[in-house]
């Protein structure tokens, strides 16, 4: 009988955690966030927002995870612990953004405009930074882990506290305007 009771459970547990749908955006979110630009906590997981204007949003703690963000306008929006895992993020304008404590692990930045950005407590680890400006940013205290820095800008920003080790640099002008050329091959 115990073994039954145990049996039932295990099956209850595994259709309940194996066939629940993935979260994707729901759309009344996104219809919010377009409207009034003021969508924190909401959940726009592969939502499609190539191009759009976000300046100044507020999307704090939302999920944002495998959205396309691909050339939005983010200017000065507040993504305060948002998650962008394997977010596309590419030339996208987010100079002046608030994205401390977010999740950008596996995103696309690729041309990305963070010129003066809070990323502090950013995970970045897997990011794709290709030709990012992040002149003047802060990223005290973020973990860039295995993030791809070629041919970044880096100048003024506020590198303290990070561990460099497995970050790929090349042609990456650090912040004292040197360029760094480690992993070039």
């Amino acid at each position: 009988m115990k073994f039954k009771l145990l049996a039932f459970c295990f099956t209850v547990l595994a259709i309940f955690t194996f066939a629940l749908p993935s979260k994707a955006a729901m759309q009344s979110d996104i219809e919010v966030l377009l409207d009034t630009k003021d969508c924190p906590v909401c959940i726009l997981s592969e939502a499609d927002l190539q191009g759009a204007d976000l300046s100044e949003a507020n999307l704090k703690v939302s999920s944002l995870i495998g959205a396309n963000l691909k050339n939005a306008n983010l200017r000065k929006a507040d993504l305060t612990l948002t998650y962008l895992t394997d977010a596309n993020l590419s030339g996208a304008n987010m100079e002046g953004i608030n994205l401390n404590g977010a999740d950008l692990s596996n995103a696309q930045l690729v041309g990305t405009n963070l010129k003066a950005a809070i990323l502090t407590k950013v995970d970045f680890n897997g990011a794709n930074l290709q030709d990012a400006n992040l002149e003047g940013a802060v990223l005290v205290g973020s973990r860039l882990g295995t993030a791809n820095l070629t041919r970044a800008n880096l100048k003024g920003a506020n590198l303290r506290g990070l561990t460099r080790t497995k970050v790929t640099f090349c042609q990456t002008t650090m912040p004292d305007g040197a360029i760094e050329n480690r992993d070039c091959t």
